[in-house]
């Protein structure tokens, strides 16, 4: 049988064992996750912050996904995923979005501090010398995943953008980036432009 929250609440008597639950609940929960339970909880405004991550990242990463408060399909395949906010395909609990659903800026900002600190940052953060990279480089990189994808480290078709990395060849960083814009489709201009910009992040 499968207990309700609210059920668990209301039964609650301060016993050792509700005690040993609610803890390995709280352990097993995401932090932001919490966080957001509590403001909710609370009635609060959300207020979003990038604070510990990229700023020049986050700007490119807004710059390029451009803000849409309404769900709209996938640009490049017409149909899913079902995107809102700042190229966002997810709610906070892995949901997908549907067309008809809106969304506030502050909501996705909040939505993109979100999913860049839970799935974005650990993955990058596996990176060989990514705590040697400056703040820039690893803004670089933070736009190019949220693009990409977060495990593009490693994966078919991101053999060359690894190698370099690997390698620690910081130089062709800028080059590599460019191979990755989907040559001959219909949004590949826009992601020229974009991979441009990131690498002028990832040499300033």
């Amino acid at each position: 049988m499968t207990i309700k929250f609210i059920d668990a609440v209301k039964n609650y008597k301060d016993l050792d064992h509700q005690d040993r639950a609610w803890e390995f609940l709280q352990a097993s929960i995401h932090k932001e996750i919490l966080d957001e339970f509590a403001r909710i909880y609370r009635n609060e405004k959300i207020k979003p912050t990038f604070e510990g991550l990229p700023e020049k990242g986050i700007e490119l990463i807004k710059k390029y996904e451009g803000f849409k408060s309404k769900a709209y399909y996938d640009p490049l395949t017409g149909a899913f995923p079902i995107t809102i906010g700042y190229g966002t395909t997810r709610r906070k609990d892995g949901s997908s979005f549907m067309i008809g659903n809106t969304i506030t800026q502050d909501e996705a900002d909040d939505l993109l501090y979100f999913h860049l600190r839970r799935e974005f940052l650990p993955a990058l953060e596996k990176i060989p010398y990514w705590n040697e990279m400056n703040e820039n480089q690893q803004g670089a990189l933070l736009s190019f995943a949220y693009n990409l994808g977060a495990d593009f480290y490693g994966s078919s078709g991101f053999n060359t953008i690894t190698r370099v990395l690997k390698e620690k060849r910081w130089k062709d960083v800028p080059e590599a980036l460019k191979l990755y814009r989907n040559p001959g489709s219909k949004v590949e201009f826009g992601l020229m432009k974009r991979r441009i910009a990131e690498g002028k992040l990832w040499i300033s």
